[in-house]
């Protein structure tokens, strides 16, 4: 079923496409400000200057592409890139490409997570973004036999090093981001200590409704609309206090002064609104299957232990 994914990997890698290392510090928090948006136009025109064959194990995650025609399940697009991302930024001997960088490059292209581009353009791709692995995929199935195709692209040489996948159910999705994990870094030929597998298999959360929450919030800035990620990471954080992404968005906001002591009444029924009618199709859907299967109602898989 996602024999599809290792033949289109190098077109829709460009669906969100990610920008790589500069020499230039930048901001590097969730927030995509002006400094990197002037990166990415000046990566762009500089690109046929820039090295051919990157050094060392530079790595870029780009967005997944949904392909599964299921709107609810858009949010993983970012949120599984960002938990992977989150993980792989703790893996020592890998440099990973900032998220705002993604955003960035993807906004100067004009470029959406469903944009396609002709795949003879990789090599540029890999020399703007400075990285010597890119790691994309597919999702695809629904929200209850869910499935996820990804490919480890090497640069040089456009080689597909290896194609690892997962399937389950949304509420394993955590899950899921971990087996995806651990094979990512086992093609990269990357040895763990067992002190560093203990730290990687920690959850990034357990409650989806906070990572979906997380998901707008990032999406809402990306947008400009930080009122809006204001609320939404807001609502995160009540979904799963020790959800540290949100916290440090909502500190993020604030420190650059986006949002201030304002009304937030409007934007938080404004996002709960849209949130609750994205998901609350979802939400009945697994009730009517708990009910159905009881058993069902606690996933576990290895160290993690997630509830819907």
């Amino acid at each position: 079923m996602f024999m599809m994914m290792k033949r289109a990997f190098v077109i829709s890698l460009f669906a969100a496409i990610i920008v790589g290392v500069s020499g230039i510090p930048l901001h590097a928090g969730q927030i995509v400000t002006d400094d990197v948006r002037v990166w990415a136009r000046e990566a762009l025109a500089q690109e046929k200057g820039l090295e051919a064959e990157p050094a060392g194990n530079t790595l870029a995650v780009l967005y997944f592409h949904n392909r599964s025609g299921k709107a609810l399940l858009n949010p993983l697009q970012k949120g599984l890139a960002f938990m992977l991302m989150t993980d792989l930024s703790q893996v020592d001997g890998l440099v990973l490409v900032e998220r705002v960088k993604l955003q960035a490059l993807t906004e100067e292209m004009d470029l959406g997570i469903s944009g396609l581009v002709d795949p003879e353009s990789a090599p540029k791709v890999g020399r703007v973004l400075g990285a010597r692995f890119l790691v994309g995929g597919d999702l695809q199935g629904t929200a209850a036999e869910l499935g996820i195709a990804s490919d480890v692209l090497e640069v040089p040489g456009q080689r597909v090093a290896g194609s690892p996948s997962s399937k389950g159910d949304l509420p394993g999705i955590f899950a899921m981001e971990k087996e995806l994990l651990f094979a990512i870094i086992s093609i990269l030929k990357i040895e763990l200590s067992e002190q560093k597998k203990l730290e990687l298999e920690k959850p990034f959360t357990t409650q989806i409704d906070a990572l979906f929450n997380l998901m707008y919030a990032i999406d809402s800035a990306d947008r400009g609309d930080y009122l809006k990620a204001e609320a939404y990471y807001t609502e995160a954080l009540r979904k799963d206090p020790g959800l540290n992404a949100a916290q440090d968005g909502l500190q993020e906001l604030k420190d650059l002064n986006l949002v201030g002591s304002h009304d937030r009444s409007k934007a938080m029924a404004e996002s709960l609104e849209e949130r609750t009618s994205q998901t609350s199709r979802l939400t009945d859907d697994y009730i009517s299957r708990r009910n159905r299967n009881p058993g069902d109602n606690l996933k576990t898989a290895g160290r993690i232990r997630v509830q819907w």
